[in-house]
């Protein structure tokens, strides 16, 4: 009879693998919590930009749109770098007759925005305040100055500014404008808190020939401005299409507004707060406001390419009462998780840096353009030229994320007839003025013009792709060479360059997602160009690959059958006919 083993130690071993179990298992737990945190810290990191890149469109629409109303309501009297002559100043009623006359009411009202409750005038070194009042029956509704004043006046009619009102006006204003030293030709905002209540105005200047310098101005309502500040939230371009997929900006973006002093003017989602809000402050022309922007946190996920990363905590919590065999499969769980998140914080990044890169060219020259630094006609062609073509290549970027947020799903257009010649040249013409920007020669070899049924925008994407990466992989002044043959059944396109070329063990992992080989790394690029390029060739029954230049360089080479496969169903997978060679 053999002896039985102690039950301590009988049990010894099962713990202790037990043990070992629950401790990998609570180290991939940590891992994966740190796998997590950094997803997190990607996606408030894209959230921040989107509500930095929200607000500054709310504030650059908002200064527009001040402009343009307060160019309305004043403009008659704003001279620009010019002075006024006559001797007669216009009375601060006048300025009403210049609105825009409306038949329907028999009366002058604004057009792009709130009409003012007040006119008002002074000059500089003098403390009478000269207000034009309006006497329509409804003031809100239309302006009127030459109706006598009714009597008893109306609940809506403000009369005369009081004292208060009077001394704020005349006092902040001439400090403000003697404090400038130069003046401001343009239009000024003033948002202000008077013991009678808060004073939101606009005013111009208009210099005198002989030395005087008029202040023109308009009162608004607090109410009138944040209806002006509610239609710009609401208003066409404040936000990208791919940004709010049809959906309204306000069910996007939430917006704040303050005054200096930190009161409130406007809240259009009131309670809403996220530590991922931006803020911005505008200039004091612009009443010094100060707008917050939030992504609202239930359709901030949908933002994310990818969506935003979910917790494995819970699962995980899970794991640590299994076997030493589902924590191994656990941490093996983990550590593709852990490359997962690192693929898509390169990606993230990647296309970050890619799309900021056109935009800062685009502001660059646009500001050029604004501040008048373009003193010729060519000066000014040529800022334009760097602008349409950084955004030409912004829209190959935008078109390239879209694409890559299909992939993998079947194609379900209908296919059409396509000239395959014809779209070559016709891409390649498009494509041009990118390349001349590093001085790149792109040459076409058209052999034949066969006709084939291919998705829309098939051919665009794996063309535009391969320029794009001969283009930017390839030196400067290169001859990137564009070829179109037919040959055994088969479309033969490529696209050849001068670049370093592609080393043997890289040229199957560049066509992966987010793989790019080691010569192209330090130029950047988001990684999915030619995965694009392999998904849409497969689609439709074709092959591509990529081979040596002599002396130096790469060719990308693509076929594609000129009689589309038939599908499982006995259908072409993208059309019902298939087309012949013409």
């Amino acid at each position: 009879m053999s002896p039985q083993l102690p039950s301590s130690f009988r049990f010894r071993i099962p713990l202790a693998v037990l043990l070992a179990s629950i401790g990998l298992t609570a180290l991939a737990v940590v891992d994966a919590q740190r796998a997590v945190r950094s997803q997190q810290e990607v996606t408030e990191r894209a959230l921040r930009e989107y509500a930095t890149f929200a607000a500054w469109s709310y504030a650059q629409h908002l200064d527009g749109v001040l402009t343009n109303f307060l160019r309305e309501s004043l403009g008659a009297v704003n001279h620009g770098d010019g002075m006024h002559t006559s001797p007669r100043i216009p009375a601060a009623r006048e300025l009403a007759h210049y609105l825009p006359w409306d038949a329907n009411c028999m009366c002058h009202r604004a057009r792009s925005g709130p009409n003012p409750s007040t006119f008002f005038a002074l000059k500089i070194g003098s403390d009478r305040l000269d207000v034009g009042l309006n006497t329509h029956p409804d003031p809100t509704h239309g302006w009127e100055v030459d109706r006598p004043m009714p009597q008893p006046l109306s609940p809506m009619l403000d009369g005369a500014y009081s004292s208060t009102e009077t001394n704020y006006l005349v006092d902040t204003l001439t400090r403000r404008i003697r404090r400038a030293g130069q003046p401001d030709h343009g239009y000024t905002l003033v948002v202000g808190e008077t013991s009678d209540g808060p004073m939101l105005a606009a005013y111009t200047l208009m210099p005198t020939s002989w030395g005087d310098t008029m202040v023109y101005g308009a009162r608004y309502s607090t109410t009138a401005l944040a209806g002006l500040l509610s239609d710009v939230l609401d208003g066409n371009g404040l936000l990208p299409s791919t940004f709010t997929e049809g959906r309204r900006n306000r069910d996007v973006l939430a917006v704040r507004v303050r005054d200096h002093s930190g009161h409130t003017i406007f809240d259009s989602a009131p309670g809403l707060s996220s530590p991922l809000e931006s803020h911005i402050d505008l200039p004091s022309r612009v009443g010094a406001l100060g707008v917050d922007a939030i992504i609202r946190p239930e359709v901030a996920g949908t933002l994310i390419i990818g969506g935003a990363a979910p917790s494995r905590l819970p699962m995980l919590l899970g794991v640590l009462g299994l076997a030493a065999a589902l924590a191994v499969v656990a941490v093996a769980q983990l550590r593709r998780e852990g490359e997962l998140s690192r693929l898509r914080a390169d990606f993230v990044s990647s296309v970050s840096h890619e799309l900021r890169t056109p935009l800062a060219q685009i502001k660059l020259y646009l500001e050029t353009l604004r501040l008048g630094r373009a003193k010729t006609e060519a000066e000014r062609d040529w800022s334009l030229g760097h602008i349409d073509r950084e955004t030409t290549r912004l829209h190959y970027l935008v078109e390239n994320v879209l694409r890559f947020s299909r992939f993998g799903r079947r194609e379900t257009t209908e296919a059409v007839a396509t000239n395959v010649g014809d779209e070559i040249e016709h891409i390649v013409e498009e494509f041009k003025p990118l390349a001349s920007s590093r001085r790149v020669k792109i040459e076409t070899v058209i052999e034949a013009r066969p006709t084939l049924a291919l998705a829309p925008e098939a051919l665009r994407h794996l063309l535009l792709n391969l320029l794009d990466n001969a283009v930017k992989y390839g030196p400067n002044e290169q001859t990137v060479c564009v070829s179109l043959s037919q040959r055994d059944g088969e479309v033969v396109l490529s696209v050849a360059d001068e670049g370093p070329g592609v080393p043997v063990r890289e040229r199957e992992q560049i066509w992966s997602p987010f793989t790019r080989g080691v010569a192209s790394r330090a130029k950047g690029g988001s990684g999915i160009g030619l995965t694009i390029v392999r998904e849409v060739v497969e689609q439709h029954g074709g092959r591509c690959w990529v081979e040596p230049v002599s002396p130096q360089g790469a060719r990308f080479v693509i076929t594609l059958p000129l009689h589309a496969p038939p599908a499982p169903n006995g259908r072409a997978p993208f059309a019902d006919a298939t087309w012949r060679a013409s």
